[in-house]
């Protein structure tokens, strides 16, 4: 049998260059240019000429964006890694940060993200990849770095801040009998004795549940996590209660990159449809034309603001979903299940009785809603299925003709198409977050490291397109603007962020 020669021990006639072994086209390569064409110098200016000199940020940015970008996203695996991965070290010139400067610099430089993000969805629209002629919206929970064990409600607080009182008094009591019994027996000087470490504990946890206790007088919310107070219980699948953020973002149809995405305490959608069409208008520079959405950002003051816009919006009707869904009881008597005879100006239930207008009423402040009530209701045999009142009343909101304009977009066939998108648009953009790079859980708290980690997904998201991107341009598929057929990097090419 013939091998070829196999020695481990076999030195290099010249010394090796880690250009040798990431080859052309790999994402270290791109997450390599693309942070030398970012603007740091709000990073730079948080340095002092002062002390040791620090590792420098752009190398700890490269490091951060390529372990974020394959999955990889605890410090001291990063910290690992540049010892035993050639990617790694080639980011980071053979350099080796500990995980603690690792964790340090994405920790103290969390708020200068946003920045950064900004620059890359410019950097994406410079080549060519960015249309915002259709966006997709959606949220996504993250978990937030704490255990729902240490959540408590705020009706129970008191309760506890009262237990921990007691138990801190039987400490105290049983320091100052054993105080005493000393005293008896050594002297009253010869005490070794210091405040007890479970006092202690229970003084730091009192202040603690002090702490959560002015927090929910603030926020106004029902219960609060002790660990990270600045999450809020929320249901994932499953509808299972656990602290979490609510990631949003919006994707653009062409390339599917992220061009805008915020992260909140809120566990509803609805309040982030205007915040990313703002986003997207602010980081491209141009409004979307068509705004897609699931039924959590089906709201009036949604659908008034696209209109007021101009946007056309394809966003599904939240109680019409519910119903397919199954999720809404004794749905066969719901709201939209009654038609509206408008030649003599009354409503029919589902069992042919008439519901007639009586009079108008203001909705949340807008003048011009109307009721209709129904006088049969005493002997239908399914009143108690469709009301629990005397009469079955049907408040019109003067806003209605928003979602009756809304039903008949979606209800044509090119609404039906262009709502399809939505699919996969934005789902996969979460669903290679969460099982492709492992981004379940946050590994910071507080609302503000959140978003940053969440942006930091967002734009390792992002470089993994213009990854791709490139890939095309060398293989001469496609031309990016002010690109040249075969051209790789992004600074010799001039594809400096706007």
């Amino acid at each position: 049998m013939s091998f070829k020669e196999y020695d481990q021990n076999q030195q290099f006639l010249l010394p090796p260059s880690l250009q040798d072994f990431v080859p052309v086209g790999h994402l270290a390569r791109v997450i390599n240019e693309v942070v030398e064409n970012l603007d740091l110098k709000e990073l730079y200016n948080r340095y002092s000429d002062i002390g040791c000199s620090a590792y420098h940020p752009q190398m700890m940015l490269k490091l951060l964006f390529y372990g974020y970008a394959t999955g990889e996203r605890s410090s001291r695996l990063i910290a690992n890694r540049t010892c035993s991965d050639v990617a790694y070290m080639y980011l980071s010139g053979m350099q080796r940060p500990d995980f603690r400067t690792i964790n340090r610099f994405r920790k103290d430089n969390i708020d200068a993200l946003k920045g950064l993000f900004v620059q890359i969805v410019r950097l994406c629209s410079v080549m060519g990849m960015v249309s915002v002629g259709k966006i997709a919206i959606d949220g996504t929970k993250l978990k937030a770095n704490a255990s729902y064990a240490k959540t408590i409600k705020g009706k129970d607080l008191a309760g506890e801040i009262a237990a921990i009182e007691r138990e801190i008094a039987e400490i105290l009591r049983e320091s100052n009998e054993t105080d005493a019994q000393e005293d008896r027996e050594q002297g009253e000087d010869s005490s070794i004795y210091e405040v007890p470490a479970e006092l202690s504990d229970k003084q730091k946890l009192k202040e603690k549940l002090e702490t959560a206790k002015k927090e929910l007088a603030q926020c106004g919310h029902k219960d609060i996590n002790l660990t990270d107070m600045e999450s809020r219980t929320m249901l994932h699948r499953g509808f299972r209660p656990v602290p979490s953020y609510n990631g949003q973002a919006a994707v653009e149809e062409k390339s599917g990159v992220i061009v805008a995405a915020e992260v909140s305490d809120n566990p509803a959608d609805y309040w982030g449809l205007k915040a990313m069409v703002e986003q997207v208008e602010e980081n491209v520079g141009q409004r979307p034309e068509n705004v897609l959405a699931d039924s959590g950002y089906d709201s009036y003051e949604n659908l008034g603001y696209l209109k007021e816009k101009g946007i056309n919006g394809y966003i599904a009707n939240q109680i019409k979903q519910s119903i397919q869904n199954g999720r809404l009881t004794n749905a066969e008597f719901d709201r939209s299940k009654f038609v509206y005879d408008e030649k003599n100006n009354i409503y029919i239930c589902p069992m042919g009785k008439t519901l007639r207008y009586k009079k108008l009423h203001s909705y949340q402040g807008i003048p011009g809603g109307m009721i209709y009530i129904c006088d049969d209701c005493p002997g239908c045999p399914h009143k108690k299925n469709c009301t629990k009142g005397k009469y079955r009343m049907l408040c019109i909101n003067p806003r209605e003709n928003l979602t009756l304009e809304m039903a008949e977009r979606l209800g044509t066939p090119a609404g039906r198409e262009i709502y399809s998108a939505r699919k996969w648009m934005i789902e996969p953009v979460f669903g290679d977050m969460k099982h492709n790079r492992n981004m379940r859980e946050l590994k910071l708290r507080g609302k503000a490291k959140a978003a940053g980690e969440f942006l930091i997904m967002c734009m390792t998201h992002n470089i993994r397109k213009i990854s791709k991107r490139m890939k095309e341009v060398r293989q001469g598929q496609s031309y990016p603007q002010g690109l040249q057929a075969g051209g790789f990097n992004c600074g010799v090419l001039g594809l400096q962020a706007a």
